[in-house]
């Protein structure tokens, strides 16, 4: 699959301080890739040298083979063909949302430019609303109509920052569901920014954690989320414990919960180990010989996430269907059903 974006050991120095160091990416065209990682690690900072905002210091950016920027070759932001939408939005108050959506592409006859916008309306579910001004519709139809406007010009990538952090989950869902759609029929490779990892496990064919300056994993939302790198990955990515383990083999690490096989390299026999248990690892049966005792539980509704205490102190978490209503202190069966090992050192 050819390239759109290539990202070769970039640095970014604003003033006196550096923003990114040694950064690569490589972002395949017409993937949707999510960047996620911890406040001030440098994510905005990184679309905006995309988009040609900032220039970097050292390395060197191609999009679609084109040299955009490499200290010595820099391409104009306007030049790029790159479609960015910020978390503020920045509509235009004093036009209609037809004319902010047409705004980029005003220079094409008028039918070329009626059928673009009956195109992205429809998808997007924003019909009906052409006259009206921003302030005149809701949260959730402003949304739309930037991601409308960033695509009317059919840009070659399309960034994305942290554009669906204001809106409620039900909202939410609903655009993240009918934005993907949109990004694939219109095969336009997407870069997005976001703090929340289920839009990025719902939006992304790829996610990549960027902290300390770089890109530390990029991989699928199931490996990033079942086979993270580091331990920083693993909190990030959704609720997990760490029990305390033992190599007893190449092919199984023995703990609390009991024998748990996989792969055990690069760590010898004997090695006490941190393994890596989430919810979903953690099955309750009542028929099991494992029994932990439950301290806390959360309803959600379809299911429980219960807290439970192993014989020997240690907490898990385990989801439940929610026809399984244990009282705290309740002791129940439980049984460990990991299909790989994740193991950091102690």
């Amino acid at each position: 699959m050819r390239m759109k974006l290539e990202i070769e050991n970039i640095s970014l120095n604003l003033d006196s301080d550096r923003i990114l160091d040694n950064l690569c990416l490589s972002v395949n065209e017409e993937e949707i890739l999510s960047i996620i990682g911890p406040s001030a690690s440098g994510k905005t900072s990184l679309l905006r040298v995309i988009a040609g905002f900032e220039n970097i210091t050292t390395g060197k950016i191609k999009l679609n083979g084109q040299v955009v920027d490499d200290t010595s070759i820099v391409i104009e932001p306007q030049k790029r063909n790159v479609g960015i939408i910020f978390q503020d939005l920045a509509l235009f108050p004093h036009l209609s949302c037809a004319e902010n959506i047409t705004f980029g592409i005003s220079r094409l006859p008028t039918e070329e430019q009626i059928q673009r916008l009956r195109r992205l309306e429809e998808v997007l579910s924003i019909t009906g609303i052409s006259k009206k001004f921003p302030h005149e519709i809701s949260g959730g139809q402003q949304q739309r109509v930037a991601i409308a406007r960033a695509l009317a010009p059919k840009p070659e990538i399309l960034l994305l920052d942290e554009p669906f952090s204001a809106l409620d989950e039900e909202l939410k869902e609903k655009l993240l569901a009918d934005v993907k759609i949109l990004l694939k029929e219109e095969k336009i490779t997407t870069i997005v920014i976001t703090h929340n990892i289920k839009e990025a496990f719902q939006l992304s064919d790829k996610i990549a954690f960027l902290n300390d300056k770089k890109i530390i994993q990029i991989d699928s939302p199931y490996n990033i989320y079942h086979k993270p790198m580091t331990r920083e990955i693993a909190n990030f990515c959704g609720i997990g414990s760490f029990i305390n383990g033992k190599i007893v083999d190449a092919n199984y690490v023995l703990t609390d919960l009991g024998r748990h096989f996989g792969e055990t390299s690069p760590y010898e026999i004997g090695t006490n180990v941190d393994i890596m248990i989430r919810p979903d690892d953690v099955i309750h049966d009542d028929n099991s010989t494992k029994s932990a005792q439950v301290v806390g539980k959360i309803f959600h509704g379809s299911d429980f996430l219960y807290k439970l205490k192993l014989s020997n102190g240690e907490n898990i978490f385990c989801y439940t269907p929610s026809h399984h209503d244990h009282a705290v202190n309740e002791v129940i069966g439980i049984k460990s059903e990991m299909d790989h090992l994740i193991l950091f050192s102690k």
